[in-house]
Protein backbone atom coordinates (compact mmCIF):
# COMPACT_ATOMS: atom_id res chain seq x y z
CA UNK A 1 0.00 0.00 0.00
CA UNK A 2 1.75 3.51 -1.29
CA UNK A 3 -0.39 6.63 -0.20
CA UNK A 4 1.76 8.15 -2.36
CA UNK A 5 0.71 6.19 -5.72
CA UNK A 6 -2.99 6.94 -4.44
CA UNK A 7 -1.83 10.72 -4.06
CA UNK A 8 -0.59 10.47 -7.54
CA UNK A 9 -3.99 9.06 -8.83
CA UNK A 10 -6.32 11.64 -7.36
CA UNK A 11 -3.81 14.69 -8.96
CA UNK A 12 -3.79 13.19 -12.57
CA UNK A 13 -7.26 12.47 -12.73
CA UNK A 14 -7.44 16.73 -11.37
CA UNK A 15 -5.16 17.68 -13.72
CA UNK A 16 -6.32 15.36 -16.58
CA UNK A 17 -9.75 16.49 -16.02
CA UNK A 18 -10.27 20.06 -14.78
CA UNK A 19 -13.14 20.52 -15.71
CA UNK A 20 -14.96 17.95 -13.56
CA UNK A 21 -16.89 14.76 -14.58
CA UNK A 22 -15.61 13.70 -18.02
CA UNK A 23 -18.33 11.94 -20.40
CA UNK A 24 -17.14 8.58 -20.94
CA UNK A 25 -19.05 8.21 -23.63
CA UNK A 26 -16.70 10.53 -25.76
CA UNK A 27 -13.59 9.26 -24.50
CA UNK A 28 -11.40 6.63 -26.29
CA UNK A 29 -10.97 3.41 -25.05
CA UNK A 30 -7.41 3.95 -24.21
CA UNK A 31 -8.56 7.03 -22.16
CA UNK A 32 -11.36 4.85 -20.34
CA UNK A 33 -8.48 2.20 -19.93
CA UNK A 34 -6.45 5.36 -18.07
CA UNK A 35 -9.33 5.76 -15.93
CA UNK A 36 -10.63 3.01 -14.77
CA UNK A 37 -6.93 2.41 -13.62
CA UNK A 38 -6.23 5.88 -11.76
CA UNK A 39 -9.91 5.00 -10.03
CA UNK A 40 -8.12 1.46 -9.28
CA UNK A 41 -5.07 2.91 -7.35
CA UNK A 42 -7.41 5.41 -5.15
CA UNK A 43 -8.09 2.51 -2.55
CA UNK A 44 -4.73 2.09 -1.93
CA UNK A 45 -5.19 3.58 1.60
CA UNK A 46 -4.99 2.13 5.15
CA UNK A 47 -7.79 4.29 6.34
CA UNK A 48 -11.35 2.33 6.45
CA UNK A 49 -14.52 4.62 5.83
CA UNK A 50 -17.74 4.13 3.79
CA UNK A 51 -16.11 6.05 1.07
CA UNK A 52 -13.42 3.75 0.73
CA UNK A 53 -15.75 0.82 0.57
CA UNK A 54 -17.47 2.13 -2.12
CA UNK A 55 -14.45 2.41 -3.85
CA UNK A 56 -13.43 -0.62 -3.16
CA UNK A 57 -16.56 -2.20 -4.46
CA UNK A 58 -16.02 0.08 -7.80
CA UNK A 59 -12.48 -1.05 -8.06
CA UNK A 60 -13.35 -4.86 -7.39
CA UNK A 61 -15.51 -4.57 -10.51
CA UNK A 62 -13.14 -2.95 -12.62
CA UNK A 63 -10.75 -5.44 -11.73
CA UNK A 64 -12.52 -8.34 -12.45
CA UNK A 65 -14.38 -7.46 -15.50
CA UNK A 66 -14.67 -10.38 -17.94
CA UNK A 67 -16.01 -8.53 -20.91
CA UNK A 68 -15.70 -4.25 -21.82
CA UNK A 69 -18.15 -2.44 -18.75
CA UNK A 70 -21.02 -0.62 -20.39
CA UNK A 71 -20.78 3.28 -20.92
CA UNK A 72 -23.53 4.22 -18.50
CA UNK A 73 -22.11 1.85 -15.56
CA UNK A 74 -18.73 3.21 -16.01
CA UNK A 75 -20.48 6.73 -16.39
CA UNK A 76 -22.11 6.17 -12.46
CA UNK A 77 -18.71 4.85 -11.03
CA UNK A 78 -16.89 8.11 -12.59
CA UNK A 79 -19.58 10.15 -11.34
CA UNK A 80 -19.02 8.56 -8.34
CA UNK A 81 -15.43 9.73 -8.04
CA UNK A 82 -15.33 13.08 -8.92
CA UNK A 83 -18.55 13.42 -6.97
CA UNK A 84 -16.51 12.50 -3.84
CA UNK A 85 -13.17 13.82 -5.05
CA UNK A 86 -12.32 16.36 -1.88
CA UNK A 87 -13.30 13.66 0.62
CA UNK A 88 -11.26 10.88 -1.40
CA UNK A 89 -8.33 13.86 -1.05
CA UNK A 90 -8.52 13.92 2.98
CA UNK A 91 -8.48 9.94 2.67
CA UNK A 92 -5.87 9.37 0.58
CA UNK A 93 -3.33 12.34 2.42
CA UNK A 94 -4.05 10.63 5.60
Amino acid sequence: MNLSTSQNALNALRQKFPTGIPDVHSLSDELKAWLQMKIQTLTDVSEQSDMIVSLQRIRNRLVHATEDIPDREFQKMVSFVFENMDEIEKLVKG
